[in-house]
This record gives structure tokens, sequence and C-alpha cells, in this order.
């Protein structure tokens, strides 16, 4: 059998129950583990399927589940790190930025407590942990607090962001598939789309378990922005997705 019979008969099969076993392909097709296991490298790079202990999975490419903030916390955290110093170090002294709520936006208040700016945020936890700081400056936009992601939404925020203009947004996505960019709260997305379009430079923010993904609401295209942060574990294949449409900084 060619490798591209393989390749195919795995992803119908994948997609058909969701997991396969390298032990149950290599016994069906007649050949050896290292020929499947070399068959789902390619695979997973091609952004068709996850490489699990024993065999893979399908992508979770569309989830209507809007996690807690404590669970995403706990979710990708290297990749939220690397991307997150990525983020601080794009962030020049006295610049005015927005930055958006989300755990791996977060997590770049460990990256800019001694430069000089002025920052503004709808996060209630990025302002908590950079509230107590001499520097940057801190401008909290109040609003509807939706307590999954610790953000303030609504006609307050929206009505205030519409009035302010910044050098560079960086905002969260929940999924980035072809040109569109996805949250799980439709009210999050205005607030945020609202802020983009006020931005001078426009930075989406996603690890690389994100991209391929959808989610409930479409609230931005993506060759609308400036660019895309996201860790170095992405993909060729999905670098070249993404490159099609906006810049991709991962280093």
């Amino acid at each position: 059998m060619l490798k591209v019979e393989r390749q195919n008969l795995i992803e119908s099969e994948i997609k058909k129950t969701g997991i396969i076993r390298v032990s149950e392909i290599t016994s069906r097709l007649n050949v050896t583990e290292m020929t499947i296991r070399r068959d789902l490298k390619e695979l997973e790079e091609k952004g068709v399927l996850k490489r699990i202990h024993g065999g893979a999975k399908a992508l979770d490419e569309f989830s209507l589940k809007e996690y807690s903030h404590n669970e995403k916390r706990l979710k990708n955290i290297d990749e939220k790190k690397y991307i997150a110093k990525l983020i601080a170090d794009n962030i020049q002294t006295d610049e005015t930025v927005f930055l958006g709520p989300g755990t791996t936006i977060e997590l770049v208040a460990d990256y800019i407590k001694d430069k000089r700016l002025r920052i503004i945020t709808t996060s209630f936890y990025l302002f908590d942990k950079l509230a107590y700081n001499d520097y940057p400056e801190i401008i909290l936009v109040g609003g509807y607090f939706r307590h999954n992601t610790g953000a303030f939404v609504g006609n307050f925020a929206n009505s205030t962001l519409s009035d302010i203009r910044v050098k560079k947004s960086f905002i969260g996505v929940n999924g980035i598939s072809d040109n569109e960019c996805f949250t799980s709260s439709e009210e999050e997305g205005e607030t945020q789309k609202i802020i983009l379009d006020n931005s001078k430079y426009k930075f989406l923010v996603a690890d690389n378990t994100k991209i391929g993904r959808e989610d409930f609401y479409n609230f931005y295209s993506l060759d609308e922005t400036t660019a895309v942060f996201c860790d170095d574990n992405l993909t060729k294949t999905n670098y070249e997705k993404l490159s099609k449409y906006t810049k991709v900084i991962t280093k």
C-alpha cells in the first residue's frame, strides 16, 4: 500500500472513531510500527490529528465549552510563558497599549512591571497583578463582569473603548480557522473588535493548540490584523496557513 493510501485510511478512520491505536493499524495494514508512527508524525504536522501515547486522536476543532479561568491557567503553561515574554519584548517604553483578558496575556505582567508604560485593560486579573507597582500606569475599563475570563464587557466598556486610541492592542483568541478569529462570548468579541479597530497595530495572541479551531463567535478577520503571536511549537503547516493572512511572530 502506498503512503498516501495509508495516510488517507488513517485520516478516514480517525474521523469516524476519534482515536486510533498504532497496534491496531499496523495489524490491519500489515506494516511496521515505525512506518505508522512516521505517518502519524506527518499527519500531525499537516494539522490532521494529534499524536498521543500509543496512537493518535482527532483534533478538537470546534468546542462550545468555555473553560473556567482556573482551568485555563493550567493549560499549556510553558507555551503561555513563552508567548508572554515575546509580547513583553515587543512593548517599548512610553507606549500606550491595550492588553486584553486571557491567561496568556495575564502573564505579560510578570515581564513589564518595571517598564514606563500606559496600559489599558478590561481584565480584572491583569489589573490585580499590576495594581501595586509604580510602573506601568494602568487604566481599568469597567462594565459587566464575566467570571469565566475576568473581563469587563457590555455597553459601559464599549462606550469607553470607542473613545480610546492606542498604539498597540494584544487580544487573545479561542481559535483561528482560515481567516476567522473566534471567542466564546459575543459580548467579549464585540469589545475586542472595538479596541482592535482603534489600534494602530493589532496583535492577536494564540498558542499552537488554538490554530485550526473554531468557537462560538467570529469577531475579527485575520487579514485585518498586524500579526499573531504564537509559541515555537507551531507546526510548519499551521505557520503557512496563518501566513497567508498575516505576519506570524514566534521568536
